[in-house]
């Protein structure tokens, strides 16, 4: 006899991760499991929980509490009964022990399924200390460092706040963890960034390194995922008939990949790299079946990258060609010897009481013999827009690229909360140049990118 299959009345589907309480209430009594007699007791049941709580947590001095406190310990109450209720076989299931089994006996329960969790995410954030990629990267090191997630652990506090995160993520996972709240949060956000640690483990530190520095000089200051990245330019290796390990691929590469590619419909492409990534798996040697489930929940994500950059002629910017910084040619440019302070207070000093542009043009270019002089110069003298434009006019390309790397105003370069000097400088020495000719503009932005200031 064939198995059959058992309905259930409460569509899981319908049941917030976050909130999974007040979800499984709202559908148990939208399906008839529940009745509006059963929602009165569990309610009076969780207020009486909250009392009590509340008691404890003002250590029986006071029954006085804010209401964002109380409605606070009434979410980690409710988050700690959710998880319980979330580990049994179904939603129906659930919904019965809410209707049968008393408050306080799910929360008990629920609260040692918490601290269960809770020793789990330290044991895999453990595991995911050892695993770390070598990289510059600030996201990815400050997210594991114990100022980071390493908070959660010292600030957790599982009576009055489970349903809390105090810890500061800024990663950005590949596949980021959605509908999830307090110890579950971080136990998954972890086993993601585990996983994606293990795959980037199969390659080269250098070979990523050269991989995000093509992708982005400035790379160690965004917000990138690097196993997305390392996926990709895999992908793009196998492709293109490259050792994957190398994670290096040419403009000629790029080139046949568009010829190669674009003959198939979408079917047939997706068909395509689903054989490739089986085949990379099994050159890494990758037969860890989480992190296997892992790189193809990635892949509709590539693959829609893939398949807009075929259309739009974009496939370099997916399929990234790595740089190594030490070979690329350098160009020194030395900042020269500062004057001494209280001649220089005496220069601000002139060039703040001169009426005419002229005039402090002419005293700026006698009185000043080095770069980081000229530098100081702009932020204190007070020029003006146009003062600003003269003063350009007497420097070569060198001298403006090496403004525009001290003081870049291109995209791939973040800039928080600048001071409004710092501003003002940007913006002039940007509509400076773009006024120059095009050619100029080049051969400045060219000398800028081998740039090295001492």
């Amino acid at each position: 006899m064939a198995n059959i299959e058992k309905r259930h009345i409460i569509d899981s589907n319908s049941l917030s991760g976050e909130f999974y309480f007040n979800s499984l209430l709202r559908e148990a009594y939208n399906c008839g499991l529940l009745t509006e007699s059963d929602l009165e007791s569990i309610q009076l049941q969780c207020i009486s929980l909250l009392a009590s709580k509340s008691e404890r947590y003002n250590r029986g001095e006071s029954s006085s509490l804010r209401v964002e406190t109380a409605e606070s310990i009434m979410e980690s109450i409710l988050y700690s009964i959710g998880l319980y209720l979330k580990s049994l076989p179904d939603s129906d299931q659930a919904a019965a022990e809410l209707k049968t089994a008393k408050i306080p006996e799910l929360y008990e329960k629920g609260r040692r399924l918490v601290n269960t969790k809770l020793q789990v995410a330290k044991l895999i954030y453990h595991m995911v200390q050892k695993n770390k990629i070598d990289t510059p990267n600030h996201s990815y090191n400050s997210t594991l460092s114990e100022n980071g997630i390493g908070i959660f652990f010292k600030s957790y506090n599982l009576d009055y706040g489970a349903h809390d995160i105090p810890a500061s993520i800024d990663y950005q996972l590949c596949n980021p963890v959605n509908d999830l709240a307090g110890v579950e949060f971080i136990e998954k956000f972890l086993k993601n960034l585990y996983l994606e640690n293990q795959f980037c483990l199969s390659f080269a530190a250098e070979s990523i390194h050269h991989l995000l520095y093509g992708y982005d000089k400035g790379y160690a200051d965004l917000l990138i995922n690097i196993f997305e990245q390392v996926l990709t330019a895999a992908l793009g290796c196998y492709l293109a008939d490259r050792d994957i390990r190398e994670l290096s691929i040419s403009e000629e590469d790029i080139r046949g990949l568009y010829g190669k590619l674009l003959k198939y419909d979408n079917h047939t492409f997706r068909l395509i790299i689903l054989k490739a990534i089986k085949d990379i798996l099994a050159e890494l040697n990758i037969t860890n079946s989480s992190l296997q489930s892992y790189i193809e929940s990635s892949l509709p994500k590539i693959i829609s990258k893939i398949e807009n950059a075929l259309k739009l002629n974009t496939l370099s910017k997916v399929f990234i060609i790595p740089v190594d910084p030490d070979l690329e040619p350098k160009i020194q440019f030395e900042s020269g010897v500062k004057m001494d302070d209280e001649e220089y207070r005496e220069l601000i000093e002139e060039l703040l009481r001169c009426r005419y542009s002229a005039d402090k043009l002419e005293l700026i270019k006698e009185k000043v013999k080095s770069f980081a002089d000229l530098e100081d110069i702009l932020f204190d003298a007070e020029l003006k827009e146009e003062e600003f434009a003269s003063l350009f006019n007497t420097l070569g390309d060198v001298e403006i690229a090496a403004m525009i790397k001290r003081h870049p105003f291109a995209s791939e370069i973040q800039a928080v909360d600048l001071a409004e000097a710092e501003q003002a400088v940007r913006l002039y020495l940007e509509n400076y140049v773009k006024q120059l000719p095009g050619n100029r503009q080049e051969r400045i932005f060219r000398i800028a990118k081998h740039l090295t200031i001492i």
